[in-house]
C-alpha cells in the first residue's frame, strides 16, 4: 500500500480512506484446506461452511480460501487492487488450474474505512480490470464510515 508518510502532506494522511484488498475462491461441496498447502501463498487463510465470520459473527454460507492484503491508506482503489494481483501472480497458473478443476467461485473484496467523507479513486486501470477478469472474479466493495483515532 502507498506509504503513509506521503499521504501525510499537512495532515491529508489522518483522513486518507483505508483499503484492504482480498481474493476468495468459494464452494458449497469442497473443502479449501489443501490449497492452503498446494498454493503455498504466505498468509493464505481458509474455512468450512458454518464456520462463524469474526467479522460479521454469522455462519459462513460456503467453504472458502482467501489471501487478504494488510489495510493501507491510499487514494486508489487500483493501487490496492494491482497489489493483491501482484501477490497471487506467481501462483495464477495453479489456481487457475484449482478454480476449473474444482468449479470454484472467484471474488476480488475491497473494504474500504472511509473518514470525513474522503472516498478513494475507484477507477482501475485496463491491465487490472484485465487481470481480475482471467480469474473469471467478481468485484465486491464495501464501504464503513470511521472516525480517526
Amino acid at each position: 500500500m502507498t506509504d503513509a508518510s506521503v499521504l501525510d502532506v499537512e495532515g491529508v494522511g489522518l483522513h486518507a480512506p483505508r483499503v484492504s484488498a482480498s481474493f476468495r475462491l468459494t464452494s458449497e461441496r469442497h473443502l479449501l484446506d489443501p490449497l492452503r498447502h498446494e498454493l503455498a501463498i504466505e498468509g493464505a487463510t481458509s474455512w468450512h461452511k458454518g464456520d462463524i465470520d469474526p467479522a460479521t459473527g454469522q455462519s459462513r454460507r460456503t467453504h472458502g480460501w482467501c489471501l487478504a492484503l494488510a489495510e493501507g491508506p491510499t487514494y486508489s482503489a487500483d493501487t490496492a487492487l494491482a497489489e493483491l494481483l501482484l501477490a497471487l501472480a506467481a501462483r495464477r497458473d495453479e489456481i487457475l488450474q484449482a478454480i476449473r478443476a474444482l468449479d470454484l467461485d472467484a471474488h476480488m473484496c475491497l473494504d474500504v474505512r472511509v473518514y470525513a467523507g474522503r472516498l478513494p479513486a475507484m477507477h482501475c486501470t485496463p491491465a487490472t480490470i484485465g487481470a481480475m477478469a482471467s480469474y473469471g472474479a467478481s468485484l465486491n466493495v464495501t464501504f464503513t464510515t470511521a472516525t480517526p483515532d
